[in-house]
């Protein structure tokens, strides 16, 4: 039997539980030929598994980590078939992941980037207004991308101003509200996709063609075109934005508006970490920023509090 084919069992498994596994599947399905390509026979051995990992084309420590980490479920799948496969240890080459600092897009850097969505090629289609109006659904929800990517056309009910969003990372479904602006920028949306896709049988909300669902890869890749187009880099020099700051600027905008009006952010944070499909609080927490006006509220919310409490 070949490697390919123990992917495919594999992988069918596991979704028969519920995990997409759609990176994991590519990667997985890439390992697979690499053993068939260097005749690898079973039982596979850490050498194996070390060897695959480092052909990642970065070649840095984090992504021959990640790579490791696809590996191990596989890996333990296997050894129930041979039980002499390797384990793969944790942590072998290091972590699997570092926090990079997200840009944090302005109100004005928001809608330049719609704007320039306009000019996407080609313009016959759908593409640069579903970009356009995914960009201004994330920037106002705090969807993630993969989450807005995946709406269905059901899961949009615009008639009472929600999103369901199903299969959400740590939740079955949570419910989106929406504002008035963004219930009229989606309803415009759907009125056009409807134009050009009148044969199409996809049941996505978003598309990339008359008869294209539009995929998180194809989005990444629109809004890399954008972000170069209007010159926009991160001035801490760590990598360049991405779609899913766009998450980040409406935790820091919110909170930042919060604390502009007066109100008591610490009783507001559940309310904010439910709303973006979070299950612990500080995963909230976690997506604030550091940004100029964001310190100055914290600054004079802290004094205030020492004023309160008798401090100098």
């Amino acid at each position: 039997m070949k490697w390919t084919t123990h992917v495919e069992l594999y992988l069918k498994q596991r979704r028969q539980l519920g995990y997409l596994l759609t990176t994991e599947g590519r990667y997985l399905q890439q390992f697979a030929l690499f053993a068939e390509q260097q005749h690898i026979l079973p039982p596979l051995t850490l050498s194996d598994a070390l060897t695959w990992a480092n052909l990642a084309p970065s070649k840095s420590p984090i992504a021959i980590a990640r790579r490791l980490s696809l590996l191990r479920p596989f890996f333990r799948y296997l050894k129930t078939i041979w039980l002499d496969t390797a384990a793969i240890p944790t942590k072998l080459v290091g972590p699997t992941h570092r926090r990079l600092a997200p840009y944090i897009f302005d109100e004005t850097e928001i809608v330049q980037l719609m704007e320039a969505a306009d000019t996407l090629a080609p313009t016959s289609i759908l593409r640069p207004i579903t970009m356009r109006t995914l960009i201004g659904l994330i920037a106002a929800t705090g969807l993630r991308p993969g989450e807005a990517v995946r709406v269905k056309q059901h899961e949009v009910d615009l008639s009472n101003a929600q999103i369901t969003i199903c299969h959400s990372k740590g939740w079955s479904h949570r419910y989106v509200s929406l504002t008035s602006s963004t219930v009229d920028a989606l309803l415009d949306y759907e009125k056009i996709r409807s134009h050009h896709a009148i044969e199409s049988e996809s049941d996505a909300f978003f598309l990339l063609s008359q008869t294209r669902a539009l995929d998180i890869r194809s989005a990444d890749y629109a809004f890399g075109l954008l972000h170069e187009k209007l010159g926009l880099v991160d001035l801490l020099g760590a990598r360049k934005p991405r779609l899913y700051d766009l998450r980040h600027s409406f935790v820091c905008h919110r909170v930042l508006a919060w604390y502009e009006a007066g109100e008591n952010v610490d009783a507001l944070m559940p309310q904010l970490s439910r709303y973006l499909g979070h299950k612990k609080i500080s995963d909230t927490y976690y997506y604030l920023s550091a940004i100029p006006e964001l310190m100055d509220c914290t600054v004079k919310h802290f004094e205030a509090l020492t004023c309160i409490g008798g401090g100098q």
